[in-house]
């Protein structure tokens, strides 16, 4: 299975993703940086949790606008497994982008 572990400015938990995928567990782990436009090549994409900037920035909304948002929208809506650390922030992330929820459901 290859994994793909996004980096937002100020994540920090794709570090224990690297790791544990990669070194622990023998899996390819990949680090996805968020200006990246395209995910393709990979079985999951990982949501990172941990923002270093706090909740008062609002993670999700920031990563809203990162370029690499509409490829993870199009990987999850084509049936692509997408999941996070920290389920609150990863769900911030999904809430905040347009036509994707958790628990597989897509659009409004």
């Amino acid at each position: 299975m290859r994994f793909g572990i996004l980096v937002f400015p100020g994540s920090w938990s794709h570090q224990d993703f690297q790791h544990v995928l990669a070194d622990v567990m023998g899996f390819e782990a990949r680090e996805v940086w968020h200006k990246a436009t395209s995910v393709t090549g990979f079985d999951c994409l990982i949501l990172p949790g941990g923002f270093a900037h706090g909740d008062y920035l609002r993670a999700g909304a920031i990563a809203r606008f990162s370029p690499v948002m509409p490829a993870v929208v199009r990987f999850a809506e084509r049936g692509g497994l997408v999941t996070g650390r920290e389920g609150i922030e990863a769900y911030r992330v999904f809430l905040e982008r347009e036509g994707i929820r958790c628990g597989g459901e897509h659009g409004a």
